[in-house]
């Protein structure tokens, strides 16, 4: 009974991590649980590599894919944040190893790729959160290129209306 208590239950082991260089919010159980999590998501019975992005933000790879999660603390209950890549593909229609997520602020993070944008809400609790689209998904505008074409309609001078011949 006090093995499942201590919440390190499970068939995952992390004992080759080495927890020190990985943020000063993480522990033995806060990573088992990422693992767990990660494992699930990412649909791979294999080792997980992890690898901490700073910030409270972690990548877990493991059969060819990978994760991005936040650890957000509350008051002493701390809940994983999944990766709003994960949602933004179906979104924006396009491979979450091509998509590029921003903070906006503590609950809103922007997300682009493929050009095409969309900003994220999270939604939820410390014991879930959920991303959901909190904009439209809007298509980049490419830059206007600037025109060379020499055949095309000359400048006019707009204060007399007549043509400025080109040099």
């Amino acid at each position: 009974m006090a093995f499942l208590v201590s919440g390190c239950g499970g068939s995952r082991s992390n004992s080759k991590v080495d927890l020190s260089g990985m943020g000063p919010s993480m522990n033995a159980k806060r990573y088992a649980n990422l693992e767990k999590i990660a494992a699930k998501d990412l649909k791979c019975a294999e080792e997980l590599t992890p690898a901490y992005l700073g910030e409270n933000q972690y990548q877990m790879s493991g059969c060819n894919d990978e994760f991005i999660y936040e650890l957000r603390c509350r008051m002493g209950q701390c809940s994983w944040v999944p990766d709003v890549r994960a949602r933004a593909e179906f979104d924006l229609e396009c491979a979450k190893a091509r998509l590029k997520a921003s903070h906006l602020d503590p609950v809103t993070v922007g997300v682009s790729g493929c050009g095409k944008r969309a900003s994220y809400r999270a939604i939820g609790s410390t014991y879930g959160v959920i991303w959901t689209l909190s904009s439209p998904v809007t298509e980049d505008v490419a830059p206007a290129a600037a025109s060379t074409d020499e055949e095309g309609p000359a400048p006019s001078d707009t204060s007399r209306g007549t043509p400025v011949p080109t040099i």
